[in-house]
This record gives C-alpha cells, sequence and structure tokens, in this order.
C-alpha cells in the first residue's frame, strides 16, 4: 500500500483517536452487573465539619465524627455511607485524618465518600471527594471540576476574580478561585453498582450526570458544603433524564441531604438545618431493567449534539441588557 508521509500520519492520528475513544467508552461486563446484588442500604450524613472557608463549630471533630457515623451506618446494615463537601478541611491524603478513616472503613467492611480542601505538595489543593474501600484503602478520589466563586470584580459576574489580592486573601475569602479544578469525570466500580461523584456547583451542569450515567454510572453521589437546602427538584429531574439513583449530601447549615430512586422517588430528605443521618435501601434490579430498556439510550443522535461540547459566550449576546 502507497501511503505518503501525510496519509501516514493521519492513519496513525485516526487510529489513536479510535484507541483512546474505545478505551474511554468504560463499558461494565454483562457478566459483572449480573453478579452484583439486586438491591443495597445506603446512608448519608448532614454534619458540620470545616465549610469552604475551614471555619469550624467549637468543639466540632470532623474526623470522629465520621468514624462515628460509620459505625453507626455498619451497624445498621448499610454499604456506602457518604459526607458532605469540604468535611474534613485542608488535609494531605494520605495523612493522620485519612488513616483514621480507613481504620474505620476497614474494620466496618463499609465504603465511604467524605470531601476534604486536599493539598499537593506545591501547596495547590482541591475540592475533593475521597472513596474509601471496604479494604480501608483509598481506592478512587474526584476533584471538584466546577468552580463555586462568589466575589469577583468586572461583568460578566464570575469572569474574574478580585485584582490585587494575594493567595491568602482567596484561601480566606473565596479559595475557589485558586484551587486546582479537575478534568475529568469518572466513573467508580463498587462491589454493588459503578458510581459517580460530583461536588456541589457541578450538580448544576445537565452535562455531568449524562457523561456519568453514559460512562455506566447506575448511582450518582452528590456532595455539598452549600449555605441553602439540596433542591429535589433537580434530583428528581436529573434521575429521570438520566436513569440513575442518587445520594445527596450537605453541611447541616444548609440541609438538602437525601436518598433519592430512580425515576423519581425521594426516599428520604433532610428538610431542616442541623445534624441528620437517613439511610434507604435502593432497588438496582428496578433500575437495571430500566436502564436496559431505555429508548433514549438507544435510540441518541450524538452527531447532533457537537454545540454542547463548544465553548459559547451567551452572556456577550445581553452586553446592552441593564441589570
Amino acid at each position: 500500500m502507497n501511503m505518503n508521509i501525510g496519509e501516514n500520519s493521519k492513519a496513525i492520528l485516526i487510529l489513536s483517536l479510535i484507541t483512546t475513544l474505545s478505551c474511554t467508552q468504560q463499558r461494565i461486563n454483562p457478566q459483572k452487573i449480573a453478579q452484583w446484588p439486586d438491591k443495597v442500604k445506603v446512608a448519608a450524613v448532614q454534619i458540620s465539619g470545616y465549610d469552604k472557608w475551614l471555619k469550624i463549630k467549637e468543639g466540632c471533630n470532623p474526623v470522629e465524627s465520621v468514624v462515628k457515623y460509620v459505625e453507626r451506618a455498619a451497624g445498621d446494615g448499610v454499604q456506602l455511607v457518604v459526607f458532605p463537601e469540604y468535611h474534613l478541611g485542608r488535609i494531605s491524603v494520605p495523612g493522620p485524618q485519612t488513616r483514621k478513616i480507613s481504620k474505620a472503613a476497614a474494620e466496618n467492611n463499609i465504603y465511604v465518600i467524605v470531601g476534604c480542601w486536599e493539598v499537593f505538595k506545591d501547596e495547590s489543593f482541591s475540592s475533593t471527594a475521597l472513596l474509601f474501600g471496604r479494604d480501608g484503602d483509598i481506592v478512587g478520589k474526584y476533584y471538584k471540576t466546577h468552580a463555586a466563586v462568589d466575589n469577583y470584580d468586572e461583568l460578566p459576574a464570575y469572569s474574574k476574580p478580585p485584582t490585587g489580592k494575594d493567595k491568602q486573601w482567596f484561601i480566606e475569602n473565596d479559595p475557589e478561585w485558586i484551587m486546582k479544578r479537575g478534568n475529568k469525570l469518572p466513573v467508580f466500580d463498587l462491589d454493588f453498582a459503578r458510581i459517580g461523584i460530583l461536588i456541589c456547583y457541578d450538580g448544576y451542569f445537565s452535562q455531568t450526570y449524562s457523561v456519568l450515567s453514559l460512562k455506566g454510572a447506575e448511582i450518582i453521589v452528590w456532595i455539598n458544603g452549600r449555605g441553602g437546602s439540596i433542591q429535589n427538584y433537580y434530583v428528581r429531574t436529573f434521575m429521570e433524564q438520566n436513569l440513575v439513583s442518587m445520594i445527596c449530601t450537605n453541611q447541616d447549615y444548609g440541609a438538602g441531604t437525601m436518598l433519592a430512586q430512580y425515576p423519581n422517588k425521594i426516599d428520604a430528605f433532610c428538610r431542616q438545618t442541623g445534624e441528620d443521618y437517613i439511610t434507604a435501601e435502593f432497588d438496582l434490579k428496578r433500575l437495571r431493567i430500566a436502564r436496559k430498556n431505555s429508548r433514549n439510550f438507544q435510540q441518541r443522535r450524538p452527531e447532533l449534539y457537537k454545540e454542547i461540547t463548544r465553548t459559547h459566550q451567551i452572556w456577550q449576546d445581553y452586553k446592552n441588557i441593564k441589570k
């Protein structure tokens, strides 16, 4: 076969793209799904820990509170217990805080998800969800991908951080301006289901749910550290559109921690602020039957959705509109 250098390079590029796409499909082995249990009991904890600005209630010990609820959840037959965003504060991973949680997870044979500000060797940091396996190992991490910034200088809002501020100001006033954002939406195989994780503001982008569901996530865990309740209408909408069940947590000053099942059932919901703990049994078989028979999955037309992956500065269309 005659092929010039340009054609050869093009062929290699195409082959590389095909290989990359095939690797990122991450399809679940049907035999593996068939071996997973039909039901699973899960728990969500609404609790006080470190907040976005590293403030904490007097007398609060975030690590000990995690250990306490891990033990309680295990006693209730729970297989996965989830805590809020930021909860452990600014920590190195692994470190003394994670070692205590690892020990509790291993002793109680339970999966644990908890949020922290993970600090790296170069002193940068991310809002991170840590996934502890039944053996106590940290078997997964998710880094927040969308910065929920509150302070800004110019219009349009949230496009540029305040000027003339040093790193300490950002850490104390709005650390998400300078946090290291994640650039992946991974999924994780537990021994009962494949899950995806979102952190707070990530959950307001519908595409994040679609990506996780298409990568095989049956349960989406959404951890929050916000003031104000998690909105159950968002949860119902995203569950029904993406054929997933959801575990949602928030810090105790915000409320709205909930456990919800496809298509739109809220099993447990913390309507009030304050510390709370809820459990529910998810019917995974019912969910899997729905995913198997979904017309939407079978009749998707990805070639029509290319605009979603492009950058669009919609706000520029309205620059002459006054507030």
